[in-house]
Order: C-alpha cells, then structure tokens, then sequence
C-alpha cells in the first residue's frame, strides 16, 4: 500500500514553483500498515493524476499542465489540510494505486474499507457546493437526484459509513461540517441510519438487503463497481474482474451467502423501471431492485416460527421441528443452483408456483416477507407477479433455487386464423397492445412473455381466448373458452399470468423425447354452443418461429370432452414449404368438416 509523505508532496511542489525541477524526492511511502496515523480523502473523481504522473512529476515535460488539473489541485489542497490537522502520511485512490497493476487493483478494492475505517480523519470533499446541503436543490443537482454529485457516486457510500471521523469540506476546501453533527441530514439523504453514521455497522448489524437499499440509486463508471464498492460494506472477499459486467454482482451475492444464511439476499423486488419478467434466477441482477429494502431485517429462529404462524395461520413450527430443525437453514453453494429449506404454500390451481416465507421482515410487520417461486425440470426460479389464493396446508422443503435465469433467445408465433371467421367468430382484442400482432406475428421474449388474442360470435354471444407464452425459455399456448361472459382479455392476461409457469411445465413434458413429432394438436369445447375450438401448434424446437392455427368446428356428435395436447401424425413440418396446405384428423380418425389451414403465409398463398 502506498501513502503520501505529505510534507515530502508539499516540499517538492514549493521547489517546482521555484525552478528547481530537478528534485528528486520520494513522495511516496510504501508499506502494508503505516508507521503512523493518517488522512483519507473521499471525492468525486474528475481530472485526476495517476500514481505513475505523480510518481515521476518532475521528469515529466508537461508537469505544469499535470498541476493545472483539478485532480492535483485537490491533492495539494488536501496535503496542507492533512499537514495543518497535524498528521503526515495521506491515501488518495487515485495516485496511490497503479491502476495497470491487476492484483494491486484486486487488494485495494478489498481492503479499501479497512483503509477508511482505520484513518485518523476522512475528508469528504464536496467540489460542487459552497455549502453543505440543508434541503434538495433539484435546479442545481437534478443530475444527482437533488444533492452534490458526492452523494450520488458508489463508492462514497463506504467512505461515509467506514470513517469514524468524517469532515466535510466545500469546493473552497472550507470546513462546513462532520458526520456525528450532520448525521440526522445524512441519514435523510443518503437511508443509511443515524445509528449507523455515529456508531459504525458492528453496532447496528444490518441486513444485506438493508445495506445494499443503501446503493441502489448510487452510480458508478463501470458497471463491476456497483458490485465492487459493497465488498467491505457487507463484510465479502472476492477476486476483481473488470469486463465481467453484472457477473460482478451475481458473484458478490453468492460469497455474502457463503458467509452468512442472511435470507434477505432474496428479499428484493422487481424495480417499476425495469421490464417485467416472468421468471428468473432467484438473485438479482443490480443493486436497484434492494430499492425498497432499507427496513428489511433479519428475523430469529424463534421469531421467524411465530411470524410464519401469523402468516399461514398454522402451526409453523411444529412443521419445521418435525423436519428436524429450529435454526434458519444454511446456504450450500452449488454449481448454478442454491440448496436450502424453505416454508412454502402452493397456488390453488397452479402446482407449480408457490408463495415461500424468508427469515426477515419490515421493521413494523411482524409477517415474514414472501416472494414467488416456480418449479420447472429440477429447479425453482424466481416467479413474478403471482395472485389468488392459497392453499391451507404449509409445506417444507428443500429445494435447488437457480441463481441464474435460463438463457433464452425471443420465440415468434405466426398465427393462421382465417378459418375463425367460417362460423362467425372475428378477433376481436390482442394485449398486450393491438400493435403485437403485426403481420399475424406475435413476439415473446423474457421480458415480453405473454399475449392473448380474443375472438367472438356477437350473434349467439360466445367467446374464446388464446394465450401465447413463453416462460423458462419454454413456448406454450393454451386455450380459454370457460368464460360465461365476453372476454375481457386483461382478466384473462391476469389469470393467465398466474399459470404460465404450469402451461410451461406441461408443453415441455409433452414435446420431450418427441423431436420427429413437431406438430401438436388440442380442443377445448365452447360453453353452450355446438362447436369447439381447436388449435394446432408446431415447430422445430431448434427454431425460434412456431407456427398455430386457430379454427371453430362444430363437435362431433354435438359433445366432446376436452383433451390434453397430442401428438398430430400427418403433418409434415415444412418450414421451408410455407404454401403447403393439408387436411388433418381429429384423434380417432374422424375427418373435419372443412379445411384446416397449416403453414401458410399471411398472405394465404
């Protein structure tokens, strides 16, 4: 570790102003712990000087426009600072680290909380305000949500928390403050407690959700670094890795639960700003989706039983000691997934999405928080959005939580539903938006996973829905005509949303093993007429284009029971062959009336 000689700094730049360029002086001492108290400096980067500039100033042909910076201003104004407070080494990031020296970098960024933590003084230098902030100034700060940039940069969130003596000076170097005086107005700016500002983490012991809620709106250069300036604050070892982009954070989550069984890691919630996804992995991808955790904290064994008692109104803990254990269950790392115990209820109606309790809670709620979970193949991911009742019964089980979403490219139907309109059924709504269907085209993605498209006969006031989705990088497409009403395609979506993931589960169980049969076919009678709808659907699974055709025919005999989806044996799948046209049977071998339209263009050819 490097620091400044300050009074060494200060000699050589009063020779410098003096022609005498010729000096050697070592500004640098270089030390693991140093022999002495010292000043930090915590500040907003601009034009800096790099350890290599300031090492060699004096050899260097454009010194004097290295002194003009704004960056050595701020060194040489924080040396005599440091020299008048009475101390003589100080720590500036941004020349006391050779940035090109990879491990270097790593060990700095790892114990860079420590050095706050550990200097005498810790000048916080706010260059873009004359006064310390009494109230939001959105005309002079609306870049930075109102305060001095100071406020808004990652990294300075340790370096107002690890200091136990933090000044603030303005952009004239003048002294406008500290942190156990100010701490009420810091608590109101920045959600870190006053608790915490004048007595340190070790006596407030936050949760990680908590500490991360600190940062969410906070903002680095790099991406990594949103990651990166939370290792000390969360009490976290781990390489430095920049180009690793949000990886960073995904890993800083996965070494906090290595150390801890901290549940509130899961607490966090989809961010309004962001799209809305269906599913994922159960950690998050950024800082900002812990926005709304800065009260959120851990729960103990005996607290936690009590709670899950209150929420599910059962006897929580006798199911919990009847697995064997009291205590809040341990994290084991694995590869890609997370094995721990967890309280669940199912959905009704839904087998595959649960409501699972975590051991923590809102400051003023008794209640364990609840997040969403889905299974599909040997895992559970994050499932969002998830409504309607639950069923009584608690279960307790150990799962394999993945830590990371199913990598998914956007999946495209093409929907044929020219024959609709043979009985007298017209599409009527598409949401999301009457855009979505563009071309009798509708694109689904991650962050784009549903559509329903619904149909009506006015004249004997029935009605019919199709659901396209695509969840766990699995397509699916179900049908509703249960509804004794006109559709109304956003209850639909509502009640569709919920079941996504069990439409998913089945689709993959029924095209598994099945590659040479791409074409699956399956009807679902409308209420009180004679008809029944049916769709076909297909494509080749290494295809990101599925093909469905939607068409009414009347029921065979006047009854028909609804049936699972099957395999269709006499289509072809002919990608390649979009005007192919081809009648095809029902199971059983009863032909259709009319024909059915399979891969044909939208233009009908």
């Amino acid at each position: 570790m490097r620091y400044i000689i300050v009074d060494a700094f200060l000699e050589r730049e009063r020779q410098i102003q003096n022609g005498m360029s010729e000096s050697q002086l070592n500004v640098f001492e270089k030390c693991r712990a140093p022999r002495m108290d010292y000043c930090i400096l915590s500040h907003r980067w601009t034009t800096e000087v790099t350890y290599e500039e300031m090492e060699s100033l004096t050899k260097i042909e454009n010194k004097n426009e290295i002194r003009s910076r704004s960056g050595y201003q701020k060194i040489l104004r924080c040396c005599e600072r440091t020299q008048c407070d009475g101390l003589g080494l100080l720590w500036i990031d941004t020349c006391c680290v050779d940035f090109s020296n990879v491990p270097e970098t790593s060990d700095v960024i790892n114990s860079m909380f420590q050095l706050y933590q550990n200097s005498k003084y810790c000048y916080a230098y706010l260059h873009d305000t004359s006064v310390f902030p009494t109230r939001r100034d959105d005309k002079m700060f609306g870049r930075f949500d109102g305060w001095p940039e100071w406020f808004s940069r990652g990294w300075t969130l340790q370096e107002l928390i690890a200091p136990e003596n933090l000044r603030f000076f303005n952009k004239d170097w003048e002294y406008v403050g500290d942190k156990r005086s100010l701490a009420p107005k810091l608590a109101e700016i920045t959600k870190v407690p006053v608790r915490v500002l004048r007595d340190g983490l070790s006596s407030y012991h936050p949760s990680a959700a908590q500490v991360i809620s600190w940062a969410a709106d906070r903002r680095t250069l790099c991406v990594e670094d949103r990651a990166y300036s939370l290792l000390g604050l969360l009490d976290v070892n781990m390489p430095v890795l920049y180009g690793e982009g949000k990886r960073a954070f995904l890993r800083l989550q996965l070494e906090v639960m290595r150390m801890s069984n901290d549940q509130s890691i899961f607490a966090w919630k989809h961010s309004v700003t962001c799209s809305v996804r269906w599913t994922g992995g159960v950690l998050a991808d950024d800082p900002i989706f812990f926005r709304d955790c800065h009260d959120v904290i851990k729960m103990e064994p005996k607290e936690f039983y009590e709670g899950l008692s209150l929420l599910w109104e059962s006897d929580a803990k006798g199911l919990v000691t009847s697995q064997g254990d009291e205590g809040i269950p341990a994290f084991i790392v694995t590869n890609g997934a997370i094995q721990i115990r967890l309280p669940l209820l199912p959905y009704y109606g839904c087998p595959s999405v649960f409501l699972a309790a975590l051991a923590c809670r809102k400051e003023n709620d008794p209640l364990p928080v609840t997040i969403g979970l889905a299974s599909f193949a040997s895992n559970y991911y994050r499932y969002s959005g998830a409504t309607g009742p639950l069923q009584l019964l608690p279960q307790y089980r150990q799962l394999s939580l993945a830590y990371r979403g199913q990598r998914s490219q956007a999946i495209t139907f093409k929907l044929d539903d020219r024959m609709v309109p043979y009985y007298g059924f017209t599409r009527t709504d598409v949401l999301p938006d009457g855009e979505s269907l563009a071309g009798n085209s509708l694109r689904l993605s991650d962050t784009s996973p549903l559509a329903i498209v619904s149909y009506v006969n006015s004249a004997v006031n029935s009605s019919f829905a199709i659901a396209f989705g695509f969840c766990f990088g699995q397509d699916w497409v179900h049908i509703i005509c249960d509804e004794h009403e006109a559709i109304d395609v956003e209850k639909v979506h509502r009640r569709v949303w919920n079941t996504g993931a069990e439409y998913a589960r089945v689709m993959s169980e029924v095209r598994f093993g099945k590659r040479g049969r791409p074409h699956y076919a399956k009807h679902e009678p409308l209420p009180c007429t004679i008809w029944t709808v049916k769709v076909i659907c297909g494509g080749l699974e290494d295809s990101s284009d599925r093909r469905v055709t939607v068409d009414v025919i009347p029921l065979p005999g006047g009854h028909w029971k609804t049936h699972e989806w099957e395999p269709v044996y006499d289509i072809e799948d002919n990608i390649h062959m979009p005007c192919l046209m081809k009648k095809t049977s029902w199971i059983g071998g009863r032909f259709d009336n009319h024909t059915l339209l399979v891969g044909l263009d939208s233009q009908g050819v």
